[in-house]
């Protein structure tokens, strides 16, 4: 039958209560393959899936709705070949590549970190992602060897590998998707990394301890919303860095460290987003503190 073959991509609007009553289903259908695509400030999630005939994708959806895309011959060629990201370098320590054999192409002492190009939730490509690695690898410098780690909104497991990398004792890593966490997983057994405890929750779900480095990558609002948190688990001498914020964003951002004892240390730019670097307050610190450290990158 003509176009019973060929690969497809089912796509579907939806909201966070339809995916929620419809998940276990979904995952069925899809093997657990499908991906879930949040936008700031979209009231409405798209929720995809790679099928490999016209056929499943079809049956998707005749169950769910939505719509069905029919992918041209070679896509993959070409689709990989124009989005396989160069080799990301973080400072001297860390070199993240989309594929092992990349692995070898680069003369460097060091250490590597694999994220395949095709991952759904973070490559380090993104400015957000390579500004927060390019923070942690600089402040983990100074760390003792048993520092903690609280990655929220975990992703690809990225910057939580990274902590690995970088010599944290513990890291915890946090996502309400539990596609993300299986894909983080994945990623952690991919390039042989222990010591990292993948959870499936919610941002504000209650953890045990302090933790030296709080990383998180979010929407402004929920990052503001979670401060109060935050301001009780981060070490006396801990840092946070917050990222997932668009330019327009960093006075309210910045304005809400403040209300919460923070002080913002460094606040970096590049292109509509940034990252801001924050402590909690210096002992006996007065109100007029130093301006953060600010820049601007290519």
């Amino acid at each position: 039958m003509a176009g019973a073959r060929g690969n497809c991509i089912w796509r579907k609007a939806a909201s966070a209560s339809w995916l929620a009553q419809n998940s276990t289903r979904l995952g069925e259908k899809t093997r657990d393959s499908y991906a879930v695509i949040e936008r700031p400030h979209a009231k409405r999630l798209q929720v995809e899936a790679f099928c490999a005939t016209l056929a499943e994708a079809r049956e998707l959806a005749a169950t769910f709705g939505g719509s069905v895309d029919e992918l041209s011959s070679g896509w993959q060629t070409r689709y990989f070949s124009a989005q396989a990201p160069k080799p990301l370098r973080i400072g001297a320590r860390l070199v993240v590549v989309a594929a092992a054999e990349d692995v070898a192409t680069i003369d460097s002492s060091a250490r590597r970190l694999v994220i395949p190009a095709s991952a759904a939730f973070g490559t380090g490509e993104h400015a957000t992602t390579a500004m927060s690695l390019r923070m942690l690898e600089r402040i983990s410098r100074r760390l003792a060897a048993d520092w903690r780690m609280l990655d929220v909104g975990t992703g690809s497991g990225i910057l939580a590998l990274a902590g690995r990398r970088f010599g944290a004792r513990e890291v915890i890593a946090i996502d309400n998707d539990p596609l993300a966490v299986s894909v983080a997983k994945q990623n952690a057994r991919a390039n042989q990394i222990r010591g990292v405890v993948f959870i499936v929750g919610d941002a504000a779900a209650p953890l045990p301890g302090k933790f030296n480095v709080i990383a998180a990558n979010l929407y402004s609002e929920l990052l503001v919303s979670l401060l109060p948190k935050w301001a009780r688990r981060l070490a006396a001498d801990g840092r946070m860095i917050l990222s997932g914020v668009l330019r327009r964003q960093e006075r309210e951002l910045s304005d809400a460290l403040t209300a919460n004892g923070f002080q913002t240390l460094e606040v970096r730019r590049r292109g509509k987003w940034i990252a801001l670097l924050a402590a909690p307050p210096a002992p006996n610190h007065n109100l007029n503190l130093p301006r953060p450290h600010s820049r601007d990158e290519d």
